[in-house]
Parts: structure tokens; sequence; C-alpha cells
């Protein structure tokens, strides 16, 4: 390798090194319902969480499921109701629908059910966008 090349070599390195990091991919922080909170079957509700302001997300979502297993991308797996939540600044939410007739609608069946938001942002120059929230439980009654 010549002078040059090793000079070049440091040079590119040291401009790395001082590069400013990639804009960090923040989660959504969940608001409501608080974890454990037990609701009353069939009546609709709000689920709610934040995203920093300074994201780049270009959206939330929600999902539901029966489980709190979570798939390859670390998302909820075996979703019950999954909905792109409405946001204003860096509130989001999304009231649940009401589909009285479907008896397998997880807003109609009694139990115990996982919850997560996750924000799309490709910010951070990862191939998985999905910034993910952390779990939380409730129970229709």
């Amino acid at each position: 390798m010549t002078r040059l090349s090793r000079m070049l070599v440091i040079a590119t390195a040291a401009t790395l090194i001082a590069a400013p990091a990639a804009s960090a991919q923040s989660a959504p922080t969940l608001s409501a319902p608080s974890n454990g909170k037990a609701l009353k079957r069939g009546v609709a509700f709000t689920f709610k969480a934040k995203l920093d302001t300074s994201s780049e997300a270009s959206g939330v979502f929600l999902v539901v499921s029966k489980s709190k297993k979570l798939d390859d991308t670390g998302i909820l797996d075996g979703k019950a109701y999954m909905r792109e939540m409405k946001g204003s600044g860096g509130s989001y939410s999304k009231k649940t629908d009401k589909y009285p007739a479907l008896s397998d609608y997880f807003l109609n069946r009694p139990g115990k059910y996982y919850w997560q938001a996750y924000a799309i942002d490709c910010s951070g120059g990862t191939e998985d966008c999905n910034v993910e929230s952390p779990v939380r439980s409730f129970r229709i009654k």
C-alpha cells in the first residue's frame, strides 16, 4: 500500500468516526389501556400511544393478540386485531371497532389479550423499519 493509499484510508476512517450517527429511531410509548386493565366485553375503548415529535416515522400501528409471542420482526404474532392509529402531534389513538354480531371478535370474547404499537421508521438505515413498543396486556371481562 502506498503512502497516499494509507493516508486516504486513515482520512476515510476519521470521517466515518466523526460523522453524526443516523437519526435515532424511537419506539411508541403506550399510554392506554394501562397494563392489566380490565375492560367490559362489547364496550368500545381507545388505545393510546405517544411518539417523540422529532421521530421520522411514517405511521404508527396497533396490534392485539391472544399470545404475547413475538414474530421474527419483534411484533406480536397471532394478530387478532391490527389497525393504523390516528396521530396528532406526538399523540396517537385508535378507538376499537364494534362488531357485536362477530362472536370471535376480541372485544366480544372474555380473556387476556396483549397489545403493542409500532412505528414505521426507516431513517436508521436498517432493513427492519418497524420500531416496536414493549407489550402490555389487558382483559376483556
